[in-house]
């Protein structure tokens, strides 16, 4: 069934692409593409989802640090392989120790066994690092490979690997494999595992230098700006004016409790609120945490907006159901750059970011456009992976709170950009007064 989606959402893809070069014929392929759509908010196919081992997946990879792109994880003054890293996330509400898991290269071997006093927080990410100069910060930890060794096998040209990841304990393991093409994956010798979990995934690429391998917000593999421990989740600029049942407040000054504007369910109570505060070193080394800025006026908004990149925006546009079986979709911030005059925000140099949690995904509005709150799916939940810098409701249960559906369908990069060029895209300011 994984298979079957991921081809629906490929054909799906060249079709709107095919859309946009023969206007002559983009209403039967809309037509299709509505179907096609029609048959996933149904519920006849599932949602994709990455493979999980007792609630951890492998949400990051970098497998081939090198050349012009390549990043100093340990921030030791050196850039080399010994800095690539795999990164795993704790999908559950539950603190995980991971005495008895340890990861595995099908080329390399055994490549890091975690130590009995390990552990990942509920929601929280472990990164393993090749070699890491001095103490790993919580959350990182040391595989003890030599500096600079080639400590994950390369995907470039006609090489390849498989990542597996195991739990000793039960023999239950999980794979990811890469290469261009990725191959079926072979267990090495010594491998502990006897049971795989899941249909294993793979990404056909040739891992170029300094790429990481990553969730996008369907939670597909791609090719994107290695990110390290650091949480890539919808979150609104300090200083953003949100609209409440008590007025235009910015949201620093929120607190759990306030009643926010939805465009589906009138004032909804605010559960929670995240702060986020990466440092000028963390943004230079990860430039994809920089705030996309959204002009006055660019979707309805009636000030300047700074979101984060993966904040997404609701588009409204009657012809957008033809292709997607819905007249509003949320799209991610960084796919509009470029459009209306969005752009990065590069003279923020430390941003200070706040996540809105509601009891469900809901489209709020935020200096007079409509966007959404935070979604707390299985590839979102890193957003409340250090519970020091969240603010909850007294009543309210963040273990065991969990958003099964988005409040609109959300598109992927080259859905937007498809959209973008048919010159489709438009926008609704909330007819409101406060």
């Amino acid at each position: 069934m994984k298979t079957r989606v991921k081809k629906l959402r490929v054909m799906q893809g060249q079709m709107v692409a095919a859309a946009t070069r023969m206007p002559r014929y983009s209403h039967l392929l809309a037509l299709v593409l509505s179907w096609i759509f029609a048959k996933v908010r149904a519920g006849c196919l599932e949602r994709i989802v990455a493979d999980k081992l007792n609630g951890i997946f492998i949400s990051e990879l970098l497998a081939d640090n090198a050349g012009g792109s390549a990043i100093d994880t340990d921030g030791d003054g050196n850039t080399n392989k010994s800095d690539e890293f795999i990164e795993l996330q704790n999908t559950t509400g539950s603190t995980i120790s991971l005495e008895g898991y340890e990861i595995w290269s099908e080329k390399n071997g055994q490549l890091h066994s975690f130590d009995a006093s390990d552990t990942i927080a509920a929601g929280g990410t472990a990164t393993i690092v090749g070699n890491y100069s001095g103490t790993p910060p919580a959350g990182f930890f040391d595989a003890g490979a030599a500096e600079g060794s080639n400590w994950i096998p390369d995907g470039e040209g006609q090489k390849f690997d498989t990542i597996f990841l195991v739990d000793t304990t039960t023999g239950e393991y999980i794979v990811l494999s890469y290469g261009n093409p990725p191959r079926a994956p072979t267990p090495p010798p010594g491998f502990p595992g006897t049971t795989q979990v899941g249909s294993g995934e793979s990404i056909d690429s040739n891992a170029p230098n300094g790429r990481a391998f990553a969730r996008d917000l369907n939670g597909d593999l791609i090719e994107t700006t290695p990110t390290p421990g650091t949480p890539d989740v919808p979150c609104f600029l300090e200083g953003t004016k949100v609209y409440s049942r008590s007025g235009v407040v910015p949201v620093e000054a929120l607190k759990p409790g306030a009643e926010l504007l939805t465009k589906d369910s009138g004032y909804i109570p605010l559960r929670g609120i995240g702060r986020f505060t990466p440092s000028a070193l963390t943004i230079r080394r990860h430039p994809s945490l920089l705030p996309i800025i959204f002009p006055k006026g660019s979707i309805g908004n009636n000030r300047d907006l700074f979101v984060s990149g993966s904040h997404r925006v609701l588009i409204q546009n009657a012809k957008a159901e033809l292709l997607f079986g819905e007249t509003e979709t949320l799209a991610p911030a960084r796919s509009l750059v470029g459009h209306r005059g969005i752009r990065i925000a590069d003279q923020i140099v430390a941003p200070t970011y706040y996540h809105l949690l509601l009891d469900q995904h809901e489209v709020i509005c935020a200096e007079g456009s409509w966007v959404e709150s935070l979604f707390l799916a299985d590839l979102g939940i890193r957003a409340v992976d250090q519970s020091e810098n969240w603010t909850l409701a007294r009543d309210f249960d963040l273990a065991n709170c969990r958003h099964i559906e988005t409040a609109r369908l959300i598109l992927k990069r080259h859905e937007t950009l498809s959209l973008l060029a048919m010159g489709m895209p438009s926008y609704e300011a909330p007819s409101i007064a406060v």
